[in-house]
């Protein structure tokens, strides 16, 4: 892709429907009873009671079974949420655990993640299958990075041999990305480079980038000054900033995105890119833990 006077909107929508049909008539091909995924979120973050709602909506949409368990973060310490992890592991009629993030200070979410049986492990946030990730063996891949994937695949966007620019580190976004896109696949092949809060010169590293990849939820901060003309932006940030609107904010990603238009090839909305597609890779990452869940019986 080459910079034009109408940088491309590289929306998710699209590509999440494309997904949620597939899975939908996978679903509907099922013998016996329908995938189930169990919901657990720990407090009323705003974000998250949003986020677990739209995941249930897909859900309900492709066929899957939700259920929601909500548990005040006063009532609740990391020995007691892992008994419940414990329980549901032990429950056939559950294919799929999610623990939506953030969790209270005083639990460790990675050893969370890690307590879900592996093949009920929708995130792919367990220690199971990010190793697996690692080595490249069979896994449930995390939905953002493998969402990614594939709307870079959608766009035809190439990644062989280009210089792929990362501002995340964490082993949601980050660290998975960054493994998935130095394999070697026709989605892979690139080199990678992976900053953070203490990466010097980041706009000298940023301003490198074929394909820029944007998560670190600092609303607007990336302009052009950030990025090479002609590159292409993926923004996966997502912060809610004051707004004269009903609800008093709206949605803003990293990057400046009315700095970018006509500057770089291609972008991704917020909100409605990456987004969808977070939610479209989990439901078919349900659906792959349910025949996972089926061997294993």
């Amino acid at each position: 892709m080459s910079a034009s006077n109408d940088s491309q909107i590289l929306s998710g929508k699209p590509v999440a429907q494309a997904i949620l049909e597939q899975v939908r008539s996978q679903v509907l091909a099922l013998k016996g009873r329908p995938p189930c995924v169990v919901f657990i979120r720990v407090g009323n973050d705003p974000a998250s009671v949003s986020y677990v709602k739209q995941k249930q909506e897909k859900a309900t949409w492709v066929g899957i079974k939700s259920i929601l368990k909500v548990f005040d973060a006063n009532g609740i310490d990391e020995a007691g949420l892992l008994q419940e992890i414990q329980k549901l592991n032990q429950d056939s009629s559950v294919d799929g655990i999610l623990v939506q993030a953030p969790l209270p200070n005083s639990m460790d979410f990675a050893k969370i993640a890690s307590a879900i049986q592996p093949e009920k492990d929708v995130d792919g946030f367990g220690v199971i299958n990010c190793g697996r990730l690692q080595q490249n063996l069979p896994c449930i891949v995390p939905c953002t990075p493998a969402g990614i994937i594939e709307l870079l695949k959608f766009y035809h966007i190439s990644t062989v041999g280009k210089h792929v620019v990362i501002v995340n580190r964490s082993m949601i976004v980050g660290q998975p990305l960054a493994t998935l896109l130095l394999k070697n696949t026709p989605q892979g092949n690139a080199t990678v480079t992976i900053c953070h809060s203490k990466t010097e010169y980041l706009q000298a590293v940023t301003r490198e980038a074929d394909i820029l990849i944007l998560a670190c939820g600092k609303p607007a901060f990336f302009d052009r000054s950030f990025v090479k003309e002609g590159a292409v932006v993926i923004d996966v940030g997502i912060s809610r900033v004051p707004s004269d609107n009903e609800r008093g904010y709206r949605l803003q990603g990293d990057a400046d995105s009315q700095s970018l238009k006509g500057y770089v090839a291609g972008y991704t909305p917020v909100p409605g890119g990456v987004g969808p597609m977070t939610v479209a890779m989990l439901m078919k990452n349900t659906l792959n833990c349910y025949h996972l869940c089926q061997l294993h019986s």
